[in-house]
């Protein structure tokens, strides 16, 4: 009795065990998709491909973001439970997606355990919010065989995943399952052990889920005759030594079994305590008997190892594998206790983003980006601040709160000091720029996610007008709010090329002929809703959004367009059209403006092209081959703004440029000011020293035209001439302008001279 005691308690012991190291690595498994779900749903672009239904921006977030966690299942449904996109090749089936949907937006998320196309698989869902829900994503690992194999392997019991209808997931031989399954005992409930006839198992169950309609039940199973071989082979020595005690001494039998008894059931004590969760009681147990003493050994050793094995599952459920640093979701459970202990009093969340972290990574390799990541993680860790928390919120994004005890702004420049010193990686020097952005409590919010959320608008604010720190204001979110919809109604107006962009054309006449056969293409957007919305305000957020390309193959194939019906109708112009330095370094751009030229049959000459001066200085070299392959196509190539860069002519007489054009801001007061005469004036002429054309705009009065005709600069263009065209309307202002060319011409080189004094 007293060994079928001790072996059911051992037994308990082991399933107790293996139920809650089963059920932390559940959890942590929870936890790790809900960090990873919370990632994707807060992703700018996953938002906006979500908004705008597009399903392969969808599909390749979805791919991304498990391939990085190792997700067996990533997809996206809608608010009625479609489904608009997912990593499997077969339809997602097997549960009431609806049902799912609807609990989901109601709690704010859900975790479920579910059969999905025969397959079981441990699922979260976050609705996807910008700022209301717009659709659900659900990330789920599948709980396979190779799971139950892993699992056997930490616990040493054999587990089962059993539900009606589907075949189950085990560890035990296939004849075993039944009688398991029919003669478990439920979770916490004792476990009976027949005294004369022996099971092959021990068994004990608990449900997956809560209810639902298609129950799981998790069985786990102790081998009984493991359990028994020590103490059988413990209860012969107690025979044995009872024998020989009964033949020595009455007294000498009852004293042996007072010393077996009392220790065994300490250790069976000790056992429920381990069931329970506490591993810190040490075992001292003095015994004369050796086995009890190794017993006794055993429990301390196996506490230990509990102990640190979950204590590793929560240290890595709660940390950034790569930095160490708190990952996003532990950050926002020790936000919400550190606002409460703060008492919401002066306390400060500041979102960080590394600028142009992908050119490190380009530049130098990832292992140099992710050191980099890890430095960066260290300093943060080490800021000498009290009560500061610093994360990694993904990606090249780190978070820093704390409470101030100086302003919002000295603890900025503070933090920006200690991040910007130099990086030693590999005998490199890195400097690494960083822009921030913050939420006060409770001025903001006293909510932790809140806070967070809003410090990330702010940052995103500081990236966009490239400024070190940004505070949040309410007008900033509006602002996200309608960036988005701007991003989204872009795109909609790429797609369907329904008239809202349009394309402007902007003379260029020929200085010394006043001859108007060239022209600045100029892209214009009339919002259905909201009317002209101007370039300078949605190019950056097309940038930004990575939708720059798409932009720029529509303004090429609509100016080629155009320039094939003026050929048709007589009239051979060349159009300027604006790229930026992604744009140049878009491997099949030259293909796509060569095809069509060949297809509408004009020449390369048709077309030349304009970058900015600040774009090109940011990586002379790679910008001079990218420049070079342009000019071995024969399109001649303008360096626009020039003169509010960091270039000078030395430099660029070594790039494949055919023209300089001169900044607006030195043209517009030229006949005024004496220091932009002078500027002017030596740039045309070094540049014409250099055999370089150049091209003045911004020009708006004769005064200044006749100067720069006085220097020789060889385009003009300005308002003074025309301001930007509709297509339909240059022809007609070609032939009015050309008829009034001699008498432009004489008043432009007489009154206009006069008036400079020349």
């Amino acid at each position: 009795m007293s060994t079928s005691h001790h072996a059911r308690v051992q037994i308990e012991s082991d399933l107790n065990v293996a139920e809650s190291v089963l059920k932390q690595m559940l959890q942590s498994r929870e936890q790790q998709l809900v960090s990873s779900a919370e990632v994707l749903t807060a992703d700018f672009g996953f938002k906006q491909a979500a908004a705008s239904a597009d399903e392969a921006t969808i599909k390749s977030a979805l791919l991304n973001q498990g391939n990085r966690i190792g997700a067996d299942l990533m997809a996206l449904l809608s608010l009625q439970g479609d489904l608009i996109a997912s990593n499997l090749d077969a339809e997602v089936v097997g549960f009431d997606t609806a049902d799912v949907v609807e609990r989901t937006l109601n709690h704010g998320g859900l975790t479920r355990h579910l059969y999905l196309n025969g397959k079981l698989y441990q699922v979260i869902l976050l609705p996807v919010k910008a700022p209301v829900a717009i659709a659900v994503a659900m990330i789920g690992f599948e709980i396979n065989q190779a799971l139950a194999n892993e699992l056997k392997a930490l616990t040493l019991q054999d587990v089962s995943f059993v539900s009606v209808g589907v075949p189950s997931i085990t560890t035990l031989p296939a004849e075993s399952l039944a009688g398991v399954v029919s003669h478990a005992a439920k979770s916490g409930e004792p476990i009976a052990l027949p005294i004369l006839v022996r099971p092959q198992f021990a068994s004990r169950y608990f449900p997956l889920n809560d209810g639902g309609r298609d129950p799981i039940t998790v069985y786990l199973s102790a081998s009984v005759s493991d359990a028994f071989k020590n103490f059988d082979l413990l209860q012969l020595e107690i025979i044995a030594i009872a024998m020989v005690a009964c033949l020595l001494a009455l007294l000498g039998s009852a004293v042996m079994a007072r010393n077996l008894a009392k220790p065994l059931s300490r250790l069976a004590r000790t056992a429920s305590d381990i069931a329970a969760g506490d591993y810190r009681k040490n075992v001292e147990i003095e015994s004369g008997v050796t086995e009890i003493l190794e017993l006794s050994d055993a429990f301390n050793s196996m506490q230990i190892d509990l102990a640190e094995r979950e204590a590793r599952i929560v240290h890595q459920a709660h940390h950034d594998p790569l930095t160490n640093l708190i990952n996003r979701q532990y950050i926002i459970t020790l936000l919400r206790d550190a606002l409460d202990g703060a008492g919401n009093d002066n306390f400060a969340v500041i979102c960080l983003n590394i600028l142009d972290f992908r050119v490190v990574n380009d530049t130098f390799g990832h292992v140099v980006g992710d050191q980099c990541l890890q430095q960066i993680g260290q300093r943060l860790m080490n800021l000498p601040v009290s009560n500061c928390l610093a994360a990694r919120l993904g990606g090249d994004e780190f978070l820093v709160a704390l409470n101030l005890d100086c302003s919002l702004e000295r603890a900025a420049e503070y933090l920006l000091e200690a991040l910007s010193q130099p990086y030693n990686i590999h005998s490199l020097e890195i400097t690494l720029r960083f822009s921030m952005g913050a939420a006060l409590a409770p001025k903001d919010s006293t909510q932790a996610d809140e806070l967070v959320q809003k410090a990330s608008i702010a940052l995103d604010m500081a990236r966009r007008e490239q400024l070190s720190m940004a505070i949040y204001e309410q007008q900033l979110e509006e602002e996200h709010l309608t960036r988005l919809r701007l991003l989204a109604d872009l795109k909609t107006a790429l797609a369907d090329n329904d008239g809202q962009l349009q394309m402007h054309y902007q003379p260029k006449i020929f200085s010394s002929t006043m001859q108007a056969t060239r022209f600045e293409a100029l892209i214009r957007w009339i919002h259905p809703q909201q009317g002209f919305v101007p370039p300078d305000l949605f190019i950056p957020f097309a940038e930004q959004a990575g939708l720059i390309g798409a932009v720029t193959d529509w303004v090429v194939e609509a100016v080629v367009i155009q320039i094939a019906q003026w050929h048709q109708q007589g009239f051979n112009a060349q159009v300027a059209i604006n790229l930026s330095a992604k744009d140049l370094s878009r491997p099949h751009l030259l293909d796509h403006i060569n095809r069509l030229l060949v297809q509408n049959q004009l020449p390369a000459n048709s077309l030349s092209f304009e970058i900015t001066e600040s774009e090109i200085m940011r990586d002379p070299e790679e910008a001079n081959q990218l420049l070079l392959k342009f000019r071995k196509n024969g399109f001649e190539l303008a360096i626009d703004d020039f003169g509010t860069g960091y270039s000078s002519l030395s430099q660029l007489k070594h790039m494949p440029v055919t023209e300089l054009k001169i900044d607006k801001s030195f043209v517009l007061q030229l006949a005024n000011l004496e220091n932009d005469k002078i500027i002017v004036q030596s740039t045309i002429s070094l540049a014409h020293s250099f055999n370089l054309k150049v091209v003045a705009e911004g020009v708006e009065d004769e005064a200044s035209l006749a100067l720069l005709r006085s220097w020789g600069c060889d385009w003009i263009q300005g308002f003074f001439i025309s301001k930007p065209l509709p297509a339909k309307e240059v022809l007609p202002w070609v032939n009015n302008y050309s008829q009034s060319i001699d008498p432009t011409l004489q008043r432009a080189t007489t009154q206009g001279l006069k008036k400079t004094g020349l």
